[in-house]
């Protein structure tokens, strides 16, 4: 049976969008130094964005590691019939993907918090592991969204179009071949389909049917 509110779980999936794109302006991500950048040029991020960072921290926390979950287990909960298995799927890449998003978002924690500390060097290391944890998450997200769209074809718990923007994601992220603060590997393509789902849930409210006919 679902656990709550499905208008609930579409505010839930609406926020993990508005939080993220809050963090981007916040945080100034979308100036965030590459993979390629010189230590110091990493350092100097870290100091002069601290507050805006650890502020982003904390809004990516709320929408990767408990918004996100949350959406996942409700649909997986209201989707029955042959899709059920595939919405298990989707479930467990949503909750490895929450996980590797925790790890990224405890190596920018630290960097923010001891940037007036803390050397080019490990500045540069903090960055990488965050790239190198952004990278991990993208393979359980085509996980999540591939099961996912097997789960709406089958059972009808959301619209098609959610279906076919999941697809996209999905492909976005397979097709990717590095880190990027935009690209296959942004959260943008993914934060975009959690807005769509959330606005399906609440134009289409609880009545939606989830057996196969």
């Amino acid at each position: 049976m679902p656990g709550i509110s499905w208008r609930l779980v579409g505010m839930a999936a609406l926020g993990v969008a508005v939080l993220y794109f809050v963090s981007v302006a916040v945080g100034s991500l979308g100036s965030l130094p590459g993979t390629d950048a010189s230590p110091a040029r990493v350092l100097a991020f870290f100091v002069g964005h601290r507050d805006g960072l650890l502020a982003a921290v904390v809004l990516n926390g709320i929408a990767w590691c408990v918004l996100m979950p949350v959406v996942f287990v409700e649909l997986r909960l209201r989707t029955t019939g042959r899709g059920s298995a595939a919405a298990s799927l989707a479930l467990a890449g949503a909750l490895v993907e929450s996980a590797l998003v925790g790890v990224l978002l405890v190596f920018v924690a630290l960097a923010a918090f001891d940037a007036p500390d803390l050397s080019p060097r490990l500045a540069r290391l903090l960055a990488d592991g965050f790239a190198l944890a952004t990278s991990a998450s993208a393979w359980p997200t085509v996980l999540c969204a591939v099961a996912m769209v097997v789960a709406i074809q089958r059972s009808r718990v959301l619209p098609a179009y959610t279906a076919n923007l999941g697809l996209a994601v999905a492909l976005h992220c397979a097709a990717g071949v590095g880190l990027a603060r935009a690209g296959a590997f942004s959260p943008a393509g993914i934060a975009v389909w959690m807005a769509a789902i959330g606005v399906s849930m609440l134009r289409r409210g609880p009545e939606l049917v989830t057996d196969d006919a």
